[in-house]
């Protein structure tokens, strides 16, 4: 299986994905429904469905079903996932104690456990389990094992894609009702012991739960039909009647003295099996247990009288199953004021999120299903979330080439201005490039004076010492205004002016004496420019 390979369908109690699902139950005259809306943390039941199956020999059970799933189906919402009950008569339970919490240990021994126990070839099983207790201070926990044969799911399942419609969990009815029960705040957390009863048309079934924790099962093959059948024999009319009778009146018809003593006549064998089933119960507890609630739900429930009737005949407190206080909790919606009726609880508890039942499925085949659905949606969030990825890196790079583009302008803009301080010839020039090739070519012009190497450097200070020890600052008073050195000519222009003519005489006289310069003309003023050769040949 290929699970929460990026994004998980929910985390803990919040889903992600939002889905739509429908629970189904089949009973033998009835198929109900409920379709659940899970979407964060917010469970919303949003429709309740009972469908009666058609009356008519022309035709068979199975195809009656079929035909009551699709009409179903055609009233339904758009859904992702449909999960349906098999019933307790179809499965074998058996509770089981072992020396670890992990699920994953639990799952890898509990077929071996239950394999020897089996009426039929574990080939042919198919097998599950629900941890009702863990018990830390021992590292143990106690669970529930399922096992149905395959041909009996394969039946069920049968039904919904005759109905154009693929089941992707089987749960089993009482496991999923525990479940509900478990999530129910007026329930809960109630101490003792604990049954319910489940009242169909055809079979009953009970479960009885020991401080919280799901100790036994069992289901009753009787149910409304059977007691409607014994009152038809009393009065003397169809079964029919008597049935529509008993769910119109109940336990008591008005005026009718010999009505009342019939039903409880019928109703006491009824709840005699229910009685033993208890008593047989508590003897495989090996202790005395004393029953502190009897909750009725079912289509049974829905017989006036009735919870007072077995309240009167068990001697235990009874009273009828009631969901009502789900709404406490503000994580769980009913959609327009909806009612959910006695005969949808199990279809209710089969859809209703719980991490009792969570990972419990008798359809493996319908896993691989649900995990194809999964892997789509999280393909999907991958492809999501590298586009994203990709958006960001794109936002990222788009931000930071930017800034270098900003900055990078910013800098040339202060290199330009640099140079155009510092080299004049470059102020004419816009761009770095242009810039920086014309203070090139100034520095190259002042390279040839101050960047000599070995005799050439040397011979070029020789000159301007001889020339500062020739001239007597002091005797001729002279003042320098420029001189400007010529390497290419190799001259030198002198730009001054001396005290007085004797001056300007002993300059001439003195510079014509040393060997090393060479004067192009004579100045005639005190105030001169003159061109001084640099002879090479000293």
């Amino acid at each position: 299986m290929i699970k929460n390979i990026l994004i998980p369908e929910k985390i803990k109690n919040y889903y992600i994905f939002p889905k739509r699902v429908v629970g189904f139950d089949i009973d033998k005259t009835h198929v109900t429904a409920t379709q659940l809306y899970l979407g964060g943390n917010t469970v919303t039941i949003e429709r309740c469905i009972d469908e009666k199956l058609e009356i008519g020999a022309q035709l068979s059970h199975d195809e009656k079903v079929v035909n009551a799933i699709k009409n179903i189906v055609s009233n339904l919402d758009s859904f992702d996932e449909i999960y349906t009950s098999i019933s307790s008569s179809h499965v074998i339970f058996k509770s089981l104690k072992l020396p670890f919490t992990s699920y994953s240990k639990i799952k890898g021994v509990v077929e071996y456990e239950v394999e020897p126990l089996l009426p039929f070839s574990a080939a042919d099983a198919l097998i599950d389990f629900i941890v009702t207790q863990e018990i830390p201070e021992e590292k143990s926990s106690e669970v529930m094992v399922v096992a149905a044969q395959r041909t009996a799911i394969e039946q069920h399942v049968n039904f919904f894609e005759q109905a154009g419609v693929a089941p992707t969990k089987v749960v089993v009815d009482l496991l999923s009702l525990y479940s509900l029960y478990k999530n129910i705040p007026d329930y809960a957390h109630l101490k003792g012991s604990v049954v319910l009863v489940d009242i169909g048309f055809n079979v009953s079934r009970v479960a009885f739960i020991n401080d919280g924790r799901l100790a036994f099962v069992r289901t009753i093959p009787k149910g409304m039909f059977n007691q409607a059948k014994e009152l038809a024999q009393l009065h003397n009319i169809s079964q029919t009647e008597a049935a529509e009778i008993i769910m119109r009146f109940g336990m008591e018809k008005p005026d009718d003295p010999s009505y009342k003593k019939n039903m409880e006549k019928v109703a006491s064998t009824f709840w005699a099996d229910i009685k033993f089933t208890l008593q047989s119960f508590s003897s495989q507890l090996q202790q005395e247990v004393d029953i502190e609630k009897l909750l009725i739900l079912g289509q049974g429930a829905k017989i006036a009288g009735v919870s007072e009737f077995a309240t009167k005949f068990l001697g235990i407190s009874s009273q009828l199953f009631k969901v009502e206080s789900l709404i406490r909790n503000s994580n769980i919606k009913i959609k327009n004021s909806l009612t959910i009726p006695s005969g949808n609880i199990i279809s209710l508890a089969v859809a209703f999120p719980s991490n009792i039942i969570e990972k419990f499925n008798l359809y493996k085949m319908g896993a691989g299903i649900r995990d194809t659905n999964l892997l789509n949606k999280q393909l999907i969030a991958a492809a999501v979330f590298v586009f994203l990825i990709f958006t960001l890196l794109f936002v990222h790079k788009y931000v930071q080439v930017s800034k270098l583009q900003q900055e990078y302008a910013s800098s040339e803009k202060q290199a330009v201005a640099a140079l155009h301080e510092k080299f004049k010839k470059s102020q004419e020039e816009d761009t770095l490039e242009s810039a920086v090739e014309v203070a090139e070519r100034e520095v190259e012009e002042k390279e040839r004076w101050f960047a000599f190497v070995g005799k050439d450097r040397f011979s070029f200070l020789k000159y301007l010492q001889a020339l500062f020890e020739t001239i007597d600052k002091d005797a001729l008073g002279i003042q320098v205004e420029k001189l400007v050195v010529s390497p290419s000519d190799m001259e030198v222009m002198l730009d001054a002016q001396v005290k007085d003519y004797n001056a300007l005489r002993t300059l001439v006289k003195d510079l014509k004496k040393n060997k090393m310069f060479k004067l192009e003309a004579s100045p005639e003023k005190t105030k001169f420019k003159m061109n001084i050769k640099l002879l090479k040949n000293v």
